[in-house]
């Protein structure tokens, strides 16, 4: 469309701006345009934190070169109320992931803000029809899942839990790897995990801590990987294998979802 021009926000991905916001890529505005408000979360009145899509100032783009690719980006701001990792830390741990995974890079970071690539899209917990904690509701949702749904579903979880595992393989634990932080973006396919403001490494974790945060980090999809069983029936590959292993520590009645896998029959 005349009235748009598609622009790049990370190295694979892009998105069509419209016009009124084109001459603020091609001249930088004195201070950051927001854009769009993501969230805001304030207590007693006094803001915590807030995360932003933003047009990069001047000053941004000579301070950070990757804003100078991508003036349109993520912006997340700590404020003085709220306990927080530092921003650098957090930048040094996505720039590992970026390395390790081929992950978008971060983009910058300062005292209290830290900047990211914008990834169009959705978060997976909003494409999937569960909730873990209500296994009540979830068994009713197993009958209504399309078959087509099911299975797309399935295949962005294993490549959420490849893009992870590799991660750990890599010597980093994400820390909050919740099913909102994994991005869907549809053009092209493609599963982003996001925010390592509580990522540690193998070595900053040591061997025993190490351990338990791979085992937590993964909880999140292997309870996904069964209840899309329950509706596919059973898979193949590491993360089936695992997610069925681990069912009677993730579900209250894990039985009945280990029935719903070997005999889909049942779901009636």
């Amino acid at each position: 469309m005349e009235d748009q021009r598609a622009i790049a926000v990370s190295p694979r991905h892009q998105i069509r701006l419209a016009a009124d916001y084109l001459p603020l890529i091609d001249r930088a505005p004195s201070r950051d345009f927001v854009v769009q408000v993501i969230e805001h979360r304030e207590a007693n009145g006094m803001p915590l934190m807030s995360a932003e899509i933003v047009i990069a100032s001047a000053a941004v783009r000579e301070q950070f070169p990757l804003a100078q690719a991508y003036p349109l980006h993520f912006r997340k701001t700590y404020f003085a109320g709220r306990l927080h990792s530092d921003p650098q830390r957090e930048l040094d741990h996505a720039a590992r992931a970026s390395a390790i995974a081929g992950l978008p890079p971060p983009i910058g970071a300062s005292a209290s803000q830290i900047r990211s690539c914008f990834i169009p899209g959705q978060s997976y917990l909003r494409l999937s029809p569960f909730e873990p904690d209500n296994e009540e509701l979830n068994a009713r949702r197993l009958r209504d899942l399309p078959l087509a749904s099911a299975v797309g579903l399935w295949h962005l979880l294993d490549h959420a839990y490849r893009l992870l595992t590799s991660l750990h393989a890599g010597g980093l634990s994400h820390g909050d790897p919740q099913l909102q932080n994994f991005l869907v973006s549809p053009a092209p396919l493609d599963v982003v995990l996001i925010d390592f403001e509580a990522a540690v490494t193998r070595d900053e974790a040591g061997e025993v801590v190490w351990a338990r945060r791979m085992e937590t980090d993964v909880r999140p999809l292997l309870q996904e990987a069964v209840l899309l069983q329950a509706a596919l029936g059973r898979q193949v590959g590491e993360l089936a294998a695992r997610s069925i292993a681990a069912a009677h520590a993730l579900f209250r009645d894990s039985e009945r979802l280990l029935r719903y896998i070997d005999r889909l029959d049942e779901i009636v």
